[in-house]
């Protein structure tokens, strides 16, 4: 398999989320190669899992006042904070032929080569089943996968230096919310890269990418003019909508 590896274009969270359907849906009808895709976010946003309820999960108000997109993800999983520059947030798109059928194996190769990578620049990451990567300090990032008939989406985001009290204010996580005792319980919940390590994001990034494009063939390159368009008209029809993201 030769791969695409895309490291570029600074999106909304809800055009985010339509690409990764729109490619998600090629990869089913065996009209692309797999892809490894780096997010790069345009505002704060809150991706939370398409089971979940849109009020019980994030403080609405708050997130209106302060421009914080939410979006409901094509994957299940829970809610998440996410800033532009703050948090690495990769998406793979593969045939489910090269995906092991069971899902925990999965999480763990899939998410393997950015386990190794944090690794290599000194962070002392590891798997932690079912989808996290996680430090001894307190979880790194989350993963969660959209399984079809041919293909699997595979999603995940680390936290690089994310602002836990901001998390806080936005998330729906606790009665305590951004008391002293809550922050503190936070920063245990949730540790990040710059923790550890003193490595910008983009090396870090770098670093990903080499690590998964060990004993690959691959080449570099952007979203086509096709896959935009059909993102585009996506994004505003379905993610920006309250009948999705509020339709829990």
């Amino acid at each position: 398999m030769k791969w695409r590896i895309i490291n570029e274009g600074e999106y909304s969270e809800a055009m985010h989320h339509a690409i990764d359907e729109v490619l998600a849906d090629k990869m089913e009808k065996g009209e692309m190669r797999p892809t490894l895709r780096f997010w790069y976010r345009k505002n704060p946003s809150v991706p939370f899992g398409r089971f979940q309820s849109f009020e019980d999960e994030v403080e609405v108000d708050y997130a209106e006042e302060n421009g914080i997109e939410v979006v409901r993800r094509i994957t299940g999983g829970g809610a998440m904070f996410a800033e532009p520059g703050n948090v690495i947030t990769y998406s793979i798109y593969i045939p489910k032929d090269q995906v092991p059928e069971d899902v925990e194996q999965s999480y763990r190769e899939l998410d393997n080569f950015a386990v190794e990578a944090l690794q290599d620049l000194g962070v002392e990451a590891s798997y932690r089943p079912l989808n996290d990567i996680e430090h001894e300090d307190g979880k790194l990032g989350g993963a969660a996968q959209l399984r079809k008939n041919d293909s699997v989406l595979h999603h995940t985001t680390m936290s690089y230096d994310l602002d836990t009290e901001e998390m806080l204010r936005v998330l729906r996580i606790g009665k305590e919310k951004v008391s002293d005792k809550a922050v503190k319980s936070a920063e245990k919940r949730v540790s990040r890269i710059t923790d550890h390590i003193d490595s910008s994001r983009e090396e870090v990034i770098e670093k990903i990418i080499e690590k998964f494009v060990e004993g690959k063939e691959y080449e570099e390159g952007g979203l086509s003019e096709d896959e935009l368009s059909r993102a585009e008209k996506l994004a505003e029809e379905k993610f920006c909508s309250s009948d999705w993201n509020r339709k829990l």
